[in-house]
């Protein structure tokens, strides 16, 4: 480094090396959100459309599950920030409200009649958002902190 660091040229080196330390935790919040919208179609698939749109859901969610798990996995391992290790911890909020969520879409779906009605599908159609609201809400956490 050079010895006559400028005042403007240190602000510069500090704000390079803060873009750098973040920008895993950043790649995390957005995978959350990317997550939480693909899960709403997701569950809509899996719960309301025909065969051939569950299969292709399956094929899809695997891919996209395999995705986050490899590179995913490494980018929030690589982020020292305290909201992600808050959102990754398995037994935090985040991580049993889906749980949860997801295991109470899976019940509604074994109980829908074969053919259901608006009311059916309404319930349908705002757990799936409400399965994807735990997503939504640790990428928020995550992409508001101060960075």
């Amino acid at each position: 480094m050079r010895e006559h660091l400028t005042p403007e040229d240190a602000l510069r080196h500090i704000g390079d090396v803060e873009r750098r330390a973040r920008r895993p935790a950043r790649t995390t919040g957005l995978i959350l959100l990317v997550m939480g919208v693909a899960n709403i179609p997701y569950w809509l698939a899996m719960s309301l459309g025909p065969d051939w749109s569950k299969y292709a859901a399956m094929i899809s969610w695997f891919i996209m599950t395999t995705f986050i798990l490899v590179l995913g996995h490494r980018w929030s391992q690589q982020a020292q920030d305290r909201e992600v290790t808050w959102i990754n911890r398995p037994t935090g909020p985040v991580t049993a409200t889906t749980l949860v969520m997801t295991a109470v879409m899976v019940v509604g779906t074994f109980l829908m009649p074969e053919h259901p009605g608006a009311g059916w599908i309404t319930l349908i159609v705002a757990l799936a958002v409400c399965t994807s609201l735990p997503m939504f809400y640790g990428a928020w956490r995550i992409l508001r902190a101060e960075r």
